[in-house]
């Protein structure tokens, strides 16, 4: 995952811009690059994405197995396309109502792929076009393109094929379970820490979980997918369980874990985040006292563990609000 230094928001590892801000995250290829208009006169934000290296699997766009004329006034017609598993497609377009300057990726699945289920056929928009076609907007957000990437992926490796470069089974669960919890689940709440087993827990968040340990008390959970918003110096802070460590966590896609005293970095970096349903729970004075307390050089760019804000985003304490920033702990000595 991508974060933009601009305004914070998430994006997939292959945008070339942020779709909130419009922001550019990547240099773009001059094939792509010829389809972008000078920044000046883009108006809004759109975000530009491409696959990796997929040459292999590149096909001419009259091999696909349906026609997409009668819909291309609304999607726009297809400059691309790649095959990512019988009957499933990745598409990319130009010329579609929203943003007729911009490619925009799809995926496309036809509905007697073999790889997709009826379950997952029901995320997409059905095209009124014979054969049937399902289409999903290529969008980290869209829960579809997660539902469907994982069942054509999962069906590649049941049948001895290698999955794209840079995806795996435990990957695709992990961030389906943070966009689609629905099909995939919630995150399991962790019972072993690298403290100890999990005494109690308490919920914040999918994700996001408060645990109770012996050792040490009260420590933060935080799922893989959720640290791609958290500063590199930060998750340079969190503790892995040994299958982690052993395996790398990139690898197992597994939970990272903060103390209390170091949770209030992360707690900081998220609490801000759209869509962000647990942030009334969290005394915002007192973890701000809290960072400045422990990481008194944060945001400062000097020292370690410290990025670098602006003058108007640096921390200011509060008087009197105290460092127990979460709730529950508030009546409770910070370990």
């Amino acid at each position: 995952m991508l974060r933009c230094p601009n305004c914070k928001k998430q994006m997939c590892d292959t945008a070339f811009f942020c779709s909130e801000c419009g922001t550019r995250l990547r240099e773009l290829p001059p094939e792509i690059a010829a389809l972008v208009p000078p920044e000046s006169q883009r108006h809004i934000p759109v975000p530009v994405v491409v696959k990796g290296d997929s040459s292999e699997k590149q096909i001419p766009v009259s091999e696909l197995p349906f026609d997409f004329h009668t819909v291309e006034n609304q999607y726009g017609t297809i400059h691309f396309a790649e095959t990512i598993c019988p009957g499933v497609y990745y598409i990319g377009t130009k010329g579609n109502k929203i943003s007729p300057h911009f490619l925009t990726e799809y995926i496309a699945v036809t509905e007697d792929s073999p790889a997709i289920s009826s379950e997952a056929r029901a995320y997409g928009v059905q095209l009124p076009i014979i054969p049937r076609v399902y289409l999903y907007d290529n969008d980290y957000d869209c829960k579809g393109r997660h539902v469907v990437e994982y069942e054509a992926h999962k069906y590649l490796a049941e049948h001895g094929l290698p999955l794209p470069k840079g995806y795996s089974l435990e990957s695709d669960k992990s961030f389906g379970m943070e966009v689609c919890p629905e099909y995939f689940g919630e995150f399991p709440i962790p019972e072993e820490t690298p403290w100890g087993p999990v005494l109690r827990h308490d919920r914040l968040f999918n994700g996001l979980y408060w645990l109770e340990t012996a050792e040490v008390g009260w420590i933060l959970a935080i799922a893989y997918p959720l640290c791609s918003g958290i500063w590199p110096e930060t998750l340079e802070l969190a503790s892995l369980n040994k299958y982690d460590q052993e395996n790398g966590i990139d690898n197992t896609c597994g939970y990272r874990f903060f103390t209390y005293k170091v949770s209030c970095l992360p707690i900081y970096e998220m609490i801000d985040y759209d869509g962000n349903s647990w942030g009334p729970r969290i005394n915002r004075a007192a973890l701000e006292n809290a960072v400045l307390k422990f990481f008194p050089n944060y945001g400062s760019g000097d020292g370690e563990h410290s990025p670098q804000f602006d003058a108007g985003d640096q921390i200011q304490s509060t008087p009197g609000a105290g460092i127990d920033f979460y709730n529950f702990l508030a009546k409770s000595k910070m370990p």
